[in-house]
């Protein structure tokens, strides 16, 4: 499975398809925080994450970011 590199706290789970291979789940919240704990603001947090890895296509073992409780990024 694919991870994305320094996000293992972000980790809620596995996801599972019918015919695919499972992937990592990542709350976006925790990716976040993950993030600003790495030395970047908040607003730089958010920006870096929608763009390089919401933006990010690595084959169909992608992980997935789950988004609770947000509007429509």
């Amino acid at each position: 499975m694919k991870k994305w590199s320094g996000c293992d706290e972000a980790i809620v789970g596995l996801g599972h398809r019918c015919g695919c291979e499972s992937v990592v789940v990542y709350d976006y919240d925790k990716l976040v925080d993950v993030f600003i704990q790495q030395g970047m603001e908040e607003e730089e947090s958010i920006e870096w994450i929608d763009f390089n890895i919401l933006g990010a296509w690595i084959g169909e073992d992608t992980p997935i970011v789950l988004m609770e409780n947000h509007d429509e990024h």
